[in-house]
């Protein structure tokens, strides 16, 4: 026999489980040592024969875990069990945040890494929205000294209470009410430990439940006509325009261009470098230019050097007016309380229903009808938070970028990416929608802002057709006295601009991690904030056009020339 060192000789390594673990041994019996669960438990039932999983009785242990199985199985349990493997996580971190003599009815969904149960408590009917914001389920590393834009999701959380609390009586009906709320720090198991932390900073609030379907949802399971949808646009946007930021309306400080825009873009981008080094490189975001789907945009940090180069483009893009701002309107944070206005013109519209009764329909489709409600505001404004919260009304347009943003279909995953980039060469990115999505049936925009193709208000065919009428009616903008157009006129210009800003600072939010908190640090496993990024561009892109005069029309509506070039004409 040899006496060199075999492989058979090298310690047998542990397997590393991060949960409370029922092992089921097929043939033998292994022994629990093997494994390393850390502070959660392990049992292990051996299989020794098929004899034992068919019939009854012949493996009473096995028996006793399928009975305990079963009993769980539960409406809650299955509600808890779904979304904690949507999110990557282990039931027993859900149940965390449940007090017992607690039932756990739903989860709201978003893209803040947030996490919001409705829980109904023993002895009272009524539902409650419990929400939550942690260090522990934030996949980013944010700072926890962060201020402004790069708060940390966990403080956010405190600030959104503060904001429902002194909300003015004006424009408390649109939004839930905010009740008890709860800051502390959690220990950090040492096997989780990934830096010097040893505790989580988080805050849980709760506020009143607010029943009825989130707009996105809406969307994605009843797929109504643009028509409807555009209707549906329309009456959010003038209740925010109209009652929202009519509120606590000043002129604006300056500075909120650089502070707000400009920075956020820069300190998130820095974050993503941190959270993913190798999908977010130099050879991603710090290039000239970059390819999407086959046309060549000028790159973030280009872009920004070329708006905060001209002097004109600042005047342009430095907003007039700040206001109160809901600050988050993504349609998963708009609430429709009865979605009966809106079936009824659907089933209209597919009958192929007299033009008078679709429009009386769509008439009919209100705020008040509809009873809106905004669930998740930002909380976060320009050098304010909270009850203070003021910032730029441009910033709640973004119901459009759910829809020609292609924000769902991003968010809901229902694309495909493909990258390519490496030293020396301009990184080429190529995004391929799924056919047929939910999202895609609905909304059926064209991409006319890059293809060029054009719009038809007269005979629209998706949101895009819709685009100019809807901003005409919310702005009044066929009103030469328009008081929008007093305050804001260059907004089309500032519209695009900020679409952009949203997309390209909010990768951090749409990071992925797996089971136990690690982060595949490559492009497909992180392709959400690869495409969120790469959209933002393109609107960044369309916004220095503009600017620069080169592209003169956006969604049917002309692009307002800059004053010395309107002289020059």
């Amino acid at each position: 026999m040899s006496s060199s060192p075999s492989t058979l000789d090298s310690p047998v390594r542990r397997i590393k489980l991060n949960g409370n673990c029922q092992i089921l041994s097929l043939g033998s019996t292994l022994d629990a040592a093997h494994f390393d669960t850390g502070p959660f438990r392990a049992d292990v039932i051996a299989v020794r024969s098929p004899t034992d999983i068919w019939r009854k009785r012949a493996n009473p242990a096995l028996d006793d875990f399928e009975t305990r199985s079963t009993l769980s199985l539960t409406a809650e349990y299955r509600e808890v069990l779904r979304h904690a493997r949507g999110r990557n996580l282990l039931s027993s971190v859900v149940y965390a945040y449940v007090d017992s003599g607690e039932e756990v009815v739903g989860f709201g969904k978003g893209g803040s890494e947030s996490m919001t149960i409705f829980i109904r408590k023993e002895g009272d009917d009524r539902v409650h929205v419990r929400k939550i914001l942690s260090e522990a389920l934030t996949t980013a590393r944010w700072n926890r000294d962060g201020e402004g834009v790069m708060l940390p999701p966990f403080a956010k959380a405190r600030n959104q209470a503060e904001y429902l609390k002194a909300l003015p009586e004006s424009v408390r009906p649109y939004f839930p009410q905010a009740f008890a709320s709860l800051e502390r720090e959690i220990g950090v198991p040492e096997h989780l430990r990934q830096d010097e932390r040893t505790t989580h900073k988080e805050v849980i609030y709760e506020m009143s439940y607010v029943p009825g379907t989130e707009v996105s949802r809406f969307v994605a399971e009843h797929c109504p006509p643009p028509a409807v949808i555009a209707r549906l646009y329309t009456v959010v946007l003038k209740v925010l325009n109209d009652e929202v930021h009519a509120v606590n309306r000043v002129p604006a400080p300056g500075r909120t261009l650089e502070d707000s825009y400009f920075r956020k873009i820069e300190d998130r981008l820095d974050l993503c470098r941190r959270t993913a080094p190798r999908t977010f490189d130099e050879h991603l975001i710090d290039t000239e230019r970059i390819v999407v789907n086959g046309v060549s945009y000028l790159n973030s940090a280009a872009l920004l050097r070329r708006f905060r180069g001209n002097p004109a483009f600042l005047d342009v893009l430095e907003p007039r007016v700040h206001s109160l701002v809901m600050g988050d309107t993504n349609t998963e944070n708009i609430k429709i309380t009865d979605i009966g206005p809106l079936l009824r013109a659907q089933r209209l519209i597919e009958s192929g229903a007299p033009a008078d009764e679709v429009d009386a329909a769509l008439a009919a489709v209100t705020a008040a009808s509809l009873g809106i409600r905004f669930l998740d505001p930002r909380a976060i404004g320009f050098r304010s938070t909270g009850a203070d919260t003021r910032d730029d009304p441009m910033y709640d347009n973004k119901p459009w970028h759910n829809s020609i943003g292609h924000y769902d279909e991003l968010h809901h995953e229902h694309f495909a990416l493909r990258v390519r980039c490496g030293p020396g060469r301009t990184p080429s990115v190529d995004i391929e929608f799924t056919e047929g999505n939910p999202y895609q049936r609905a909304y059926r925009v064209r991409d006319v802002a890059v293809a060029g193709g054009p719009v038809d208000p007269d005979a629209p065919r998706g949101m895009e057709d819709h685009f100019a009428p809807i901003m005409t009616e919310v702005y009044g903008l066929d009103d030469p006295g328009s008081p929008h157009l007093r305050d804001d006129p260059y907004w089309l210009i500032r519209f695009a601009f900020v679409m952009g800003t949203h997309f390209t600072a909010m990768p951090p939010f749409h990071f992925q991690a797996e089971l136990g908190g690690t982060l595949i640090d490559n492009h497909q496993s992180q392709r959400r904030p690869v495409a969120i990024y790469c959209e933002g561009i393109k609107w960044l892109n369309w916004a220095l056009e503009m600017l620069e005069g080169r592209r003169t029309e956006f969604l049917g509506l002309p692009v307002p020339p800059l004053p010395g070039r309107a002289a020059a004409a």
